[in-house]
């Protein structure tokens, strides 16, 4: 009622699209020298966008959609897509038919939030190691499972009615909805020496939230003579993959070894878990990228051995470094993270479009969603905040996923990322500076 009939019921929507992002400082400044420093490629201190002329840029007002060519039914889906945030005013702009030209370029989808899908986590499951006999016998093989399986959004008016001449999974419109149903990309994370797996459920539910079927899983290990080396450790994540893809429930959301853009295996992990997960990235054809966080290889508490191989060797020996990695390191991990085996050298191996990035003042453990007493009095104390060391490493690891999963633009993903993190961590303190909280070692263009 007191409508005008011909007035698009679309131009609703742009109030509830968010306000883009300010443009910020995405690495301190001298970055070059410190990369160089750190043996890695020098990379700019300051990511921009041709034209850019260094002033921060904001913008108060939303971006307007065409008010003509749409119809009643158009509207209606395009304002409920606009409202779950599964659609963008480029890409919407780009549909319609008016005389105005559609966008060349869009910004990167929001990496540092969660994503559109719900999250729902499973009863514990129990899997045995049968792969893993005879290295390792009984309770020894048997893993505990935490498995976070994504809620897909709902169906949208247009992909129940489609529109005549429309192609479902075409591109960024409604239609894309059901393939949003499944299959997922496959995530295993792999948690430190003797961490549990629940102090890094926050990374799970992230990544879930994206759109992604995470398995996080403990061992049956202790300090007490019954540690697995990291060749059975490496060979759990690969029976793991096996068996999610076997599973009756999760064989159903997961593709492993298809050709399907979603298909594949995401490796994540931190400390000892990054180089069990790089050791098994290297062999597994099913995998197709890695996070790293802070990744540990042989040190003097694992030295070379027998059982424990160099994650780090078998990447250099691969020629091409594997899979592409996001490397995330704390700059003050110690003697838990020491140079010559720390994020430092798991960025230079990496293959060419791999990135890393460093957090200032991160110590090893300020990864986790609550260390313990312990945990913190064994490595060194961090001077970061711990909501920041997360923040960025959840935000790099979901970008990183979605570009190769997804399709995403690999550099603009990772400026855009970078320059939210800096609008939302500034230096930790809550104001604006000149350098941020972190370098960019490798990845930027």
């Amino acid at each position: 009622p007191g409508r005008r009939p011909d007035t698009p019921m679309a131009r609703a929507a742009p109030a509830r699209v968010h306000t883009p992002v300010p443009r910020g400082r995405i690495s301190s400044r001298g970055a070059d020298a410190r990369a160089s420093r750190r043996g890695l490629p020098a990379v700019s201190a300051r990511a921009r966008d041709p034209g850019d002329t260094g002033e921060a840029t904001s913008s108060s007002a939303p971006p307007a959609l065409p008010a003509s060519g749409l119809g009643r039914r158009e509207a209606l889906g395009t304002a409920a897509a606009l409202t779950a945030g599964l659609l963008s005013a480029p890409a919407f702009e780009a549909r319609a038919e008016d005389d105005s030209k559609p966008s060349t370029s869009r910004p990167s989808a929001d990496y540092t939030a969660r994503g559109p899908y719900g999250v729902k986590r499973l009863p514990k499951l129990e899997h045995t190691c049968v792969s893993c006999f005879p290295r390792c016998v009984g309770d020894a093989c048997l893993l505990s499972i935490d498995a976070y399986v994504p809620t897909p959004p709902p169906v949208l008016p247009d992909a129940m009615f489609p529109l005549v001449g429309a192609v479902s999974g075409d591109g960024d419109v409604p239609g894309d909805a059901p393939r949003a149903r499944g299959p997922y990309p496959l995530a295993v994370f792999t948690a430190g020496f003797l961490v549990d797996a629940e102090q890094y459920a926050s990374y799970a539910r992230r990544l879930c939230s994206w759109g992604y079927v995470v398995l996080q899983y403990n061992k049956r290990e202790n300090v007490a003579g019954n540690a697995l080396d990291d060749v059975v450790s490496a060979a759990m994540i690969r029976d793991l993959i096996g068996w999610a893809q076997s599973d009756v429930l999760l064989g159903q959301l997961v593709d492993t070894a298809g050709d399907d853009k979603n298909a594949g295996v995401y490796l994540v992990g931190h400390s000892r878990g990054g180089k069990i997960s790089a050791l098994e990235a290297v062999e597994d054809p099913r995998v197709r990228a890695a996070c790293l966080l802070d990744p540990v290889d042989n040190t003097v508490y694992a030295p070379l051995g027998a059982g424990f191989p160099s994650a780090l060797a078998a990447m250099r020996e691969r020629g091409d470094g594997g899979p592409p990695l996001v490397v995330v390191g704390g700059e003050r991990g110690g003697d838990c993270a020491p140079g010559g085996a720390n994020y430092l050298d798991f960025a230079r191996a990496a293959s060419g479009d791999s990135w890393g990035v460093e957090i200032a003042g991160a110590g090893h453990f300020q990864f986790l969603d609550n260390a313990t007493f312990v945990q913190r009095a064994v490595c060194e104390e961090g001077r970061a905040s711990e909501s920041e060391v997360r923040g960025v490493s959840q935000a790099l690891m979901v970008a990183h996923a979605e570009t190769v999963f997804r399709g995403a633009a690999r550099d603009a993903a990772l400026r855009d990322t970078l320059r939210r993190l800096e609008d939302k961590f500034g230096d930790a303190s809550g104001r604006k500076t000149e350098n941020a909280p972190w370098t960019v070692l490798r990845g930027l263009t």
